[in-house]
């Protein structure tokens, strides 16, 4: 039997293929196709009553399609190959052109390959899907995907005792125990999640992550005009936030914890930059140093020379962090004496240097430090950041 006998074509396919095949008859399927491109109005009822279901908001999209049905995908590379057919236009590619010309059209939404805010995926196998609202196309389904929404500011932290992240219970790993209520947290109340538990329902997304210029740590504040931060929502539904509202409801609702400002939306390329911006930022520091015994005038002009420091990954974080040593630049140090044995120190700096290690030396793993250069231990008993400074 030849290839022209064994094989028939749904009129769509054999005008974009080749007449030489048999016109499938009524209650036929297309060896092809399997009659898909005859129901593309079905198709794009599924998509457009999934979109609404869910109330997904979108202005850029991209079709996906995936065929897991062997006889289809093995029929089409015979036919093609047998009347040297030189086209481009293969089912899932000719699905998505005829489907997104739709969407463009009924639905005025823009199609986008690169950064699409919605992935349509359209799904073929031989098998019936359940519950499909056309038996035509019942071998075919729509899943709905929405690409990350992200939002760009700068937040303020107002009180000690709030890491800027989710931090898993040290007993249970994050899992839930009784040490920490089974939140599986170490600390209930985060940076992150007193933006997120607001921001989250409005867009209608399913999780968020936080991405900071650097972090501070727990006992430390974030004073000035705040750290600079992405924070991405996972697949949300809604986009078209209102910045201002997200900007009072967190900020009133925060207990004076956290404030948020200069909110805007961004794409993923400024989730990289603020997350690799920490080493490129200059920043402010209030420190307040302690010595183990009186600090002399000669003491605090030693001090304020401090400029190039060569700090190993500190102990305290040695468990979390590459083993390496560091070099950063002091821009400028002033001191101001509290008493005779507490100084306070504003230094501008390099990002990624680390203050309390600065001052106390870290069993000689910041060379020279405070403790160092006045033959005097110090440590570092308040510590808060007055500013974050980023390239834009």
């Amino acid at each position: 039997m030849s290839q022209e006998t064994e094989y028939k074509l749904c009129s769509r396919c054999l005008a974009r293929i080749s007449r030489k095949f048999t016109k499938t008859r009524e209650n036929e399927k297309c060896s092809i196709c399997d009659n898909l491109l005859l129901h593309e109005d079905k198709i794009y009822r599924m998509i457009y009553n999934k979109i609404h279901k869910f109330g997904i908001e979108f202005d850029t999209f991209h079709i996906a399609c995936q065929v897991s049905y062997d006889e289809l995908n093995r029929a089409e590379k015979i036919i093609h190959k047998s009347v040297n057919y030189q086209g481009n236009n293969g089912l899932k590619k000719q699905l998505r052109k005829d489907l997104s010309a739709m969407i463009v059209e009924k639905m005025g939404k823009t199609l986008d390959y690169k950064n699409p805010e919605v992935i349509i995926n359209i799904k073929i196998r031989k098998k019936p899907y359940p519950h499909t609202p056309y038996p035509e196309i019942a071998n075919l389904t729509v899943f709905i995907d929405t690409n990350p929404l992200f939002i760009e500011g700068r937040y303020r932290k107002l009180v000690r005792g709030i890491p800027q992240t989710k931090w898993p219970c040290t007993h249970c790993k994050g899992k839930g125990c009784d040490c920490c209520d089974g939140t599986g947290q170490q600390y209930r109340e985060t940076v992150e999640g007193l933006i997120g538990k607001h921001l989250l329902p409005m867009a209608k997304g399913k999780q968020i992550k936080f991405h900071g210029s650097g972090r501070e740590d727990i006992d430390v504040l974030m004073l000035g005009d705040g750290r600079p931060f992405v924070i991405e929502v996972k697949h949300p539904f809604v986009r078209s936030i209102d910045l201002k509202l997200l900007r009072r409801v967190v900020n009133s609702h925060s207990e004076g914890k956290i404030e948020i400002n200069d909110l805007k939306f961004v794409d993923n390329s400024r989730r990289s930059s603020i997350k690799n911006s920490s080493v490129e930022s200059y920043k402010v520091y209030s420190a307040v140093a302690e010595f183990e015994n009186g600090v002399t005038s000669n003491d605090v002009r030693r001090i304020e020379q401090l400029n190039i420091i060569e700090q190993r990954t500190p102990i305290r974080v040695s468990h979390r962090r590459a083993d390496k040593i560091r070099t950063r630049k002091i821009f400028n140090l002033d001191v101001e004496r509290i008493n005779s044995r507490k100084l306070r120190l504003i230094i501008t700096c390099e990002g990624g240097l680390y203050i309390k290690e600065l001052i106390s030396g870290d069993e000689g793993r910041s060379i020279p430090s405070v403790s160092s250069i006045t033959d005097n231990n110090a440590v570092c008993t308040q510590l808060d950041v007055l500013k974050v400074h980023i390239p834009e």
